[in-house]
């Protein structure tokens, strides 16, 4: 079990959508429908790519995906709700998000929950992505 972890920055999530993405229109293009990524992001911070981030998920937002973030700590997670687009699809300039992939998630609020309560409000929205 860890006990302690220490996370630092800089965040930048862009990268890491780009490659889940990568492998998931690579597996359109292999017309494997089954195939269905979820990617898990820990962070205890503001992206300091948040412009790059936003063009990534809007750009996933076709591909048979969903983005989990969980945010550790106290920090200011105001742009993660931001991506976590359920009142209105995430856009930047002309560009809008076919559909919300983001899920965010504040450890914070379940830090004395049970386990599962955690892991019910993490996949929440998964089935309706």
């Amino acid at each position: 079990c860890i006990n302690s972890v220490q996370l630092y920055g800089p965040t930048n999530a862009s990268p890491i959508i780009g490659n889940v993405a990568k492998m998931a229109r690579e597996a359109l293009q292999q017309q494997q429908a089954k195939d269905y990524f979820i990617l898990l992001l820990l962070t205890d911070g503001i992206l300091t790519d948040m412009q790059q981030t936003i063009h990534m998920i809007i750009e996933a937002s076709e591909l048979p995906m969903s983005i989990i973030i969980v945010g550790v700590g106290d920090a200011d997670f105001s742009d993660m709700e931001r991506l976590d687009s359920d009142d209105r699809l995430l856009s930047i300039g002309n560009r809008k998000a076919k559909r919300d992939i983001v899920q965010f998630v504040p450890f914070r609020d379940f830090k004395n929950a049970r386990p599962d309560r955690l892991a019910a409000h993490v996949m929440r929205e998964v089935p309706t992505q």
